[in-house]
């Protein structure tokens, strides 16, 4: 097997044994079982437990591109965004990759408290979110359709707590439930 095979092999194990089993009970011996190859093999490319989750979640949470056409890619051009396609542009977004990632970025918060490695994962993932959730709320404010009791930073920490991992998992909704309850959800809260 290929130096690159192995790699998404154990970082792939990883990932189920991590969300079926919790961060904290599994180890690297775990994953090197169930994945058919030694220790020193997961250890060549992760020299710490903590580096094979943040391997698996950065797979979890890469975007997937969707192939787009040319006309595709010019309408958007000359179309202006509306906030309902912001919205719903967001909820599609946050439902695939709480779909792809979610319970697994839950399991990473739970031991947060305890692994110093694992916290600062988790307040680098809360940051870059808190982070995109305030461009997309300045977005929506521009497009003026936003209502007028809310300031960007109360609308962005709407964003936050709607797509958060935690409620995602509450709700255990499967992704095409979750997407359309989000954007049903956000566009009542926030639009005029």
């Amino acid at each position: 097997m290929s130096a690159e095979l192995t790699r998404t092999l154990v970082r792939d194990t990883a990932h189920r044994l991590f969300v079926a089993n919790g961060y904290g009970a599994t180890s690297v011996r775990d994953v090197a079982v169930a994945a058919g190859v030694s220790e020193e093999a997961v250890h060549t490319d992760f020299p710490t437990k903590a580096a094979l989750y943040r391997e698996a979640l950065n797979a979890a949470l890469a975007v997937r591109p969707e192939r787009v056409t040319d006309r595709a890619a010019a309408s958007a051009v000359f179309t202006p965004l509306r906030a309902t396609d912001i919205i719903e542009t967001t909820a599609a977004g946050a439902a695939s990759l709480l779909s792809r990632a979610g319970a697994l970025i839950m399991r990473g918060i739970e031991c947060a408290g305890t692994d110093p490695e694992m916290r600062r994962i988790a307040t680098e993932g809360e940051a870059a979110q808190r982070a995109t959730m305030k461009t997309l709320a300045s977005a929506l404010i521009a497009t003026g359709s936003v209502r007028p009791d809310f300031t960007a930073d109360e609308v962005a920490d709407i964003l936050v707590g709607l797509c958060s991992p935690h409620l995602h998992h509450l709700l255990g909704w499967p992704e095409h439930r979750y997407r359309y309850w989000l954007a049903s959800t956000m566009k009542a809260s926030l639009l005029r």
